[in-house]
């Protein structure tokens, strides 16, 4: 998040309110503006197979795809994407910029073909036309490149031209769908999903063709150097993966019972509830837009100089001052972002049951968006404890936390569907509630021992990771294979 950085300190420096609205303002688009736009891209299709006078049908297989492509490149993303910054952390620390895109292709290679095997499972023996498989296949495949290249986001720092492309292929597939729906050559639902199969290539094009330009082809570098990395730090893999498959469970499990809604014998999703979720999951933006100012502006700073300290020889004082700075702020910036989301979520609850009963949803809607509005308050605060905890390297904390969050979400979600309607989104509270409670006894824990942890958890000899993954880069590469870890800046 350097790129970002540099710009929000540069905006709060004016010290004008103007110039905190633009750092608030531009701290959101960079954190919500791809979430918003690919949500909006959603909504106004749907628009259109409205004014199209388009059936339910055709409307629930579009939407079908859409939601099953969003969820599940997430969930098969999410693991491999945070080891993958890890490696391209170390690469631009020690200005081995060599790997860097081929690190992008090799990875893209490996979700590419993992992706194509879940989608020939879950697609076989499905009576849903073969147009609609391709389409949704590469759908998902896309989203499985820009999750991919989003990695890589971090090291850019013009976002501004990021933005920009998302808008260019939110705005493309939209234009497309309207001009395709309007010509019927194909079904409703195959339409609009070429049209953002069109849309989101044009993206995962720009990203790549952005990334290759600041860091070159991968014309000598190694595709697959990054391998020893998912051994090495399999522990942020589970964490990550745990993290996302704690946010989607609930759902899938309440697909199972009575509202789930089985579309063309291929999808099966509810309606009643995943509205209810995702209507309670955009509360939790401003926490993002808020987290990262707190963190860019106030808490890197003291981060940087706690180890700054250790690293170029500051003497016990110096880092015993560093030390009760940097928790001081911790704590007072993550208290800040959290009254700041709750205030937020007391708002939604305010609007949200005069709001929702207009759009058509019952009572018992209502009263499970108040529910799940709280659990969404507590995967945010989740989530950004688990960023902290991340910044400090505390992998044994984050793996633990995201098997919580799976764990909870599984065996509650299962309770909820066997006690009934009445108890959905309560598994998902509690379990949220459960995990983020975990969580700040996990972060209070490290930080009344962070010394022990940086100076003494770590290995006294260093070892080389020697796992499976290991192995397979050592035999692709030999004694070529960077060891990042050991590797002086260049």
């Amino acid at each position: 998040m350097a790129g970002v950085g540099f710009e929000l300190k540069r905006l709060f420096r004016a010290r004008t309110a103007t110039g905190h609205l633009k750092a608030y303002s531009y701290s959101a688009i960079v954190t919500t503006g791809p979430f918003v736009l690919l949500t909006s891209m959603v909504l106004v299709i749907g628009v259109l197979f409205h004014l199209h006078g388009i059936g339910d049908d055709e409307s629930a297989v579009f939407l079908g795809a859409v939601v099953y492509s969003f969820v599940f490149s997430q969930l098969l993303s999410s693991g491999f994407t945070i080891v993958l910054t890890r490696y391209l952390a170390d690469c631009i620390t020690v200005q081995h910029y060599r790997d860097v895109t081929p690190s992008l292709f090799g990875m893209s290679a490996i979700l590419l073909v993992l992706g194509a095997a879940a989608s020939a499972l879950f697609f076989q023996g499905k009576p849903l036309a073969f147009d609609l498989k391709l389409l949704a296949y590469i759908f998902f495949s896309e989203l499985l490149l820009i999750w991919t290249a989003s990695a890589y986001l971090t090291a850019v720092k013009r976002f501004k031209y990021l933005i920009l492309g998302y808008l260019a292929g939110v705005v493309l597939s939209v234009a497309l769908s309207a001009l395709l729906l309007d010509a019927a050559w194909l079904s409703p639902a195959a339409s609009a999903l070429l049209a953002m199969d069109v849309g989101m290539g044009v993206l995962a094009l720009f990203f790549f063709l952005y990334i290759t330009s600041r860091f070159g082809l991968p014309k000598d570098g190694m595709l697959f150097a990054f391998l020893p990395y998912l051994g090495r730090h399999g522990r942020l893999f589970i964490g990550a993966f745990g993290y996302t498959l704690g946010l989607f469970l609930p759902n899938i499990i309440i697909w199972q019972g009575p509202w789930g809604v089985l579309i063309e014998g291929t999808f099966l999703y509810a309606p009643r509830y995943d509205v209810v979720v995702f209507y309670a999951l955009l509360s939790i933006l401003p926490l993002s837009t808020m987290f990262v100012v707190k963190v860019e502006t106030h808490f890197y700073e003291r981060y940087a100089q706690y180890f700054t300290a250790i690293t170029r020889g500051g003497n016990f004082q110096m880092i015993e001052d560093a030390r009760k700075d940097l928790l001081y702020v911790m704590w007072f910036e993550l208290r800040q972002a959290f009254e700041f989301q709750f205030v937020f979520t007391l708002v939604f609850l305010a609007l949200g049951n005069y709001v929702l009963s207009f759009a058509g949803l019952d009572y018992n809607s209502v009263n499970m968006f108040n529910v799940m509005l709280f659990a969404s308050f507590f995967v945010g605060a989740l989530q950004v404890l688990m960023i902290m905890l991340e910044y400090f390297d505390f992998q044994s904390g984050v793996w633990r936390l995201g098997a919580i969050a799976a764990l909870g979400n599984l065996v509650l979600g299962i309770l909820s569907l066997y006690l009934g309607e009445k108890s959905y989104g309560f598994g998902f509270f509690l379990a949220s509630l459960m995990a983020l409670a975990y969580s700040i006894w996990v972060l209070m824990r490290f930080a009344r021992g962070i010394n022990y942890y940086v100076f003494c958890a770590q290995p006294v000899f260093y070892q080389a990771d020697a796992g499976i993954f290991w192995t397979i880069a050592h035999w692709l590469y030999g004694k070529d294979l960077p060891d990042l870890e050991r590797m002086e800046k260049a």
